[in-house]
């Protein structure tokens, strides 16, 4: 887009430059309490032993400034109608409002969440108390109009005229899409699914026209109970694709596309071939598109035909490129003593990024908080939780870091088993730019009364350069390089012929 501004003789041509850039980032957290009445199918509880909970961000309205989703708890009991762990999953609903003016401008929420607390508690056998507290991270893209000069018309104009090459958000888009596969257990026993998780990845896009196709995985981690009470833990990873159709992104952009899932339902099959899995997934798919542009726009001018002030202004261009990520282990080794121990992860907390700048490199650090589910020998279940400290280096200092975590890696021994759970740290770099516009120019009247010299002998001040000269003696950049025979721009020791051009 582009915009005529004339003032006297001289008329300025601006540019409306589009792109997006993170407007708003607000952490805030809330609280929610429920009771709910166990279903008829399953068994009273006479005894919690833990409760995992997921947060799932249903519905975003940054032009209302409220955020809606909901708690997926899994209450993890024990009863006396029935023997082994028994589980009952509950929805707790939420609606957060944000108060940042800013967000009416936003296109697109990034939301980054964490449970701070998930608790339950039994009122009576058939009623349990519920309580969450999530915390969000919530991110504002919006988008952003620039108003640069890129060129003026008048007599005697001389322009200066910059070029940057800049790495711009230019596009933000959410999408969602629903997946359902079924795939093969390697045990049959199972009984009843307890505790499950979903988390997808992108593993690569391609631009193709105005579409884009997407493909992923589905990490799936599921703790179940077999026909003899015992507990098994399956993971399994499951592809996903989707082709997007009307994105606005060019061939020539970086993308990066974030997957979350909304909602999800996991169930077993059971048919004459065994047990089988079943996945229903809502999966919510952010893009981002990243592009290098190159800028050209006027610093400066003025006129060789008549006195004139220039304006400039600043212009403030966020440079941003994908994020960096870097992953890390959360690992601790769980000892039995005799015989083989079956854990399973049931919770797992990233708290809050600690960022420490040194230079050009960047650490960051975060507490890993897991609860685990113990069964022995005696197959009796058994909760602890355990806490360790990761840290990484990242280049750069990014202006907005999260961390995420993966499924749990199990792998048992002799008396002994090793987790291990994937900790990525992600940090979004930015660089702001300064450019230096002309913004308006005002004709000055002089008195023509005095003759004016041809030729001015000038001596260079220190730090200036061939256009200072030029404009401050109403000459031209090409006009002193051919009177001194100069062939750059190197300003010559001693002094300086100007030839003073009269339009």
């Amino acid at each position: 887009q582009y915009e005529r501004v004339i003032s006297v003789d001289t008329e300025l041509k601006f540019e409306q430059l589009q792109c997006c850039d993170l407007l708003m980032k607000a952490v805030t957290t809330h609280e929610e309490a429920m009771e709910t009445t166990l279903p008829d199918y399953c068994a009273t509880a006479s005894r919690i032993l833990d409760a995992a909970g997921q947060l799932l961000v249903r519905e975003k309205q940054p032009g209302e400034g409220i955020v809606r989703g909901e708690v997926r708890v899994s209450v993890l009991y024990l009863s006396e109608e029935s023997d082994g762990l028994q589980s009952v999953t509950v929805m707790v609903p939420f609606t957060c409002e944000l108060s940042d003016p800013k967000l009416r401008e936003c296109q697109l929420l990034q939301i980054h969440s964490r449970l701070l607390l998930c608790e339950a508690k039994p009122v009576t056998g058939r009623k349990i108390y519920l309580r969450v507290i999530p915390e969000m991270t919530v991110l504002g893209y919006g988008r952003k109009t620039l108003r640069l000069c890129c060129g003026a018309e008048g007599k005697g104009l001389q322009l200066r005229k910059m070029n940057r090459e800049l790495s711009l958000l230019s596009a933000v888009e959410e999408r969602s899409c629903t997946t359902a596969q079924e795939f093969d257990m390697e045990n049959s026993g199972a009984e009843e699914i307890l505790l499950s998780q979903v988390i997808p990845r992108t593993t690569s896009c391609q631009i193709i026209g105005s579409k884009l196709a997407v493909k992923g995985e589905m990490d799936i981690s599921a703790l179940v109970r077999t026909g003899d009470r015992k507990l098994q833990g399956i993971v399994q990873t499951v592809p996903f694709s989707q082709i997007l159709d009307g994105m606005a992104v060019g061939s020539d952009c970086q993308i990066q596309v974030d997957a979350d899932t909304a909602e999800w339902d996991i169930r077993l099959v059971r048919g004459e071939n065994g047990c089988r899995m079943s996945l229903t997934a809502r999966i919510t798919l952010q893009v981002f598109s990243y592009q290098k542009r190159n800028i050209c726009y006027v610093s400066d001018l003025y006129s060789t035909f008549c006195k004139s002030k220039t304006e400039t202004e600043t212009v403030t261009v966020t440079q941003r490129s994908r994020p960096v990520c870097v992953q890390e282990w959360a690992e601790e080794r769980l000892e039995s003593g005799r015989g083989s121990l079956f854990a399973y992860v049931t919770a797992l907390d990233c708290g809050s990024v600690i960022t420490r700048c040194e230079g050009e490199r960047l650490e960051l650090s975060t507490t890993v908080r897991m609860r685990l589910l113990y069964q022995d020998e005696n197959e009796a279940a058994i909760t602890a939780e355990r806490s360790r400290e990761i840290s990484v280096e990242m280049e750069g200092c990014p202006d907005t870091a999260w961390v995420s975590s993966g499924i749990a890696e199990m792998r048992g021994n002799a008396g002994s088993c090793q987790v291990r759970v994937p900790v990525s740290f992600s940090g979004a770099v930015c660089e702001p730019v300064e450019l230096r516009t002309v913004s308006a120019v005002e004709e000055i009247a002089e008195d023509d009364s005095q003759p004016k010299p041809s030729l001015i002998l000038c001596r260079p001040s220190a730090g200036e350069c061939l256009w200072d000269i030029a404009k401050r003696y109403g000459s031209s950049e090409s006009a002193i390089r051919q009177c001194n025979q100069m062939e750059d721009d190197t300003l010559p020791e001693g002094m300086l012929l100007v030839p003073v051009l009269k339009v």
